[in-house]
């Protein structure tokens, strides 16, 4: 229902309602910002000067959901709508300067890039303070606002510390931007949509983290590939104990989110986190098919192996991303019994 059909109705506005494409922009947006920080924080191998330019693309992004933001206000002249259009284009002009001036210095560019975030975290903070969002939405933006502004003037103020420890600093404060637009595009409208986001989230967290690090050192069990699997899906079997064989789709897809995680972001964590230096664009070529019938690995099922060509692996990497999607949707937007209190 678009706003004038509400205004046609004579009905208010729900709280935290924004237009659908808004929604859509955020979250776009957002998933743009996550994917540059994590390729600023899994390549340390690129040069200083490449890793702030790159932070500068998503930090650009973040000024134009600062000026959409703010546009979309319904009082464009109150002091939210005018501090985040203004906000959006403070740091859209300074990202301009950083790219129309290639010869200033990189320590001059990543404090340009802190004063840039400050003025995004200044712009959540805001966000946070003005009326007609929800409750859990005003927390997250002021947590994000608060934490963005006192990284951003650590780095702005400390010079004694190697340059590119502070690109990664701002890269993580990107990344938690990134993630929080997501979130906020997503914006939940009751408490069914708010436990199924916190799933995600749980779901994502742990096949990037959690699985990735068991997947990349203890690859030596018997049977591993089939245990490996088991992991997946055991934290979602508590939904089939307490809500029963009804909610089984919602478990499974969320064991399908964990594996995604698991083999899209395989080697980006194990470089991140771990200390591994595998080249990253040969790898993610291989695990979306683009190598042809190229075996990756064998599937180590104890009693038999299977050998996982390239293209096998794309298509069962599309085909999940297909099923999640799908099956995430179904359970997004139609009622339930599901028992949001889990």
């Amino acid at each position: 229902m678009g706003s004038g059909t509400l205004r046609s109705l004579g009905k208010t506005r729900p709280e935290g309602y924004a237009p659908r494409w808004y929604r859509a922009a955020e979250i776009l947006l957002g998933l743009a910002s996550v994917a540059v920080a994590v390729v600023v924080l899994a390549n340390p191998t690129f040069g200083i000067y490449q890793l702030v330019l790159l932070l500068a693309v998503s930090i650009a992004l973040n000024g134009i959901r600062m000026v959409v933001a703010g546009g979309i206000k319904k009082e464009l002249m109150s002091v939210e709508g005018l501090g985040l259009v203004g906000g959006g284009i403070a740091t859209l002009a300074i990202i301009v300067l950083v790219w129309a001036f290639p010869g200033i210095t990189v320590a001059t560019i990543v404090t340009l890039l802190a004063v840039a975030l400050s003025i995004q975290g200044l712009g959540r903070i805001l966000h946070a303070a003005g009326r007609g969002h929800a409750r859990w939405l005003r927390g997250s933006a002021l947590a994000t606002g608060l934490f963005t502004v006192a990284v951003a003037v650590f780095v702005a103020l400390v010079q004694s510390v190697a340059l590119y420890t502070l690109a990664v600093v701002l890269a993580v404060v990107v990344l938690l931007n990134g993630v929080e637009g997501v979130v906020s595009g997503l914006r939940p409208t009751n408490q069914r949509q708010v436990t199924i986001l916190k799933l995600v989230l749980f779901a994502a967290f742990y096949g990037l983290v959690l699985i990735n690090w068991l997947d990349l050192y203890g690859t030596s069990a018997p049977a591993y590939h089939i245990w490996l699997v088991l992991t997946y899906m055991a934290p979602f079997g508590v939904l089939i104990v307490f809500q029963g064989f009804k909610d089984w789709q919602l478990a499974l897809s969320l064991g399908l989110l964990v594996s995604l995680m698991n083999d899209v972001g395989y080697f980006f964590v194990g470089d991140l986190l771990f200390g591994f230096h595998r080249a990253l664009l040969p790898w993610i070529e291989g695990q979306l098919g683009f190598l042809g019938f190229q075996v990756l690995f064998e599937f180590q099922g104890g009693l038999f192996t299977i050998p996982v060509t390239s293209v096998l692996m794309g298509l069962t990497i599309y085909g999940r991303i297909a099923v999640v999607s799908m099956v995430l949707y179904h359970w997004w937007k139609r009622p339930s019994r599901f028992d949001a209190r889990l």
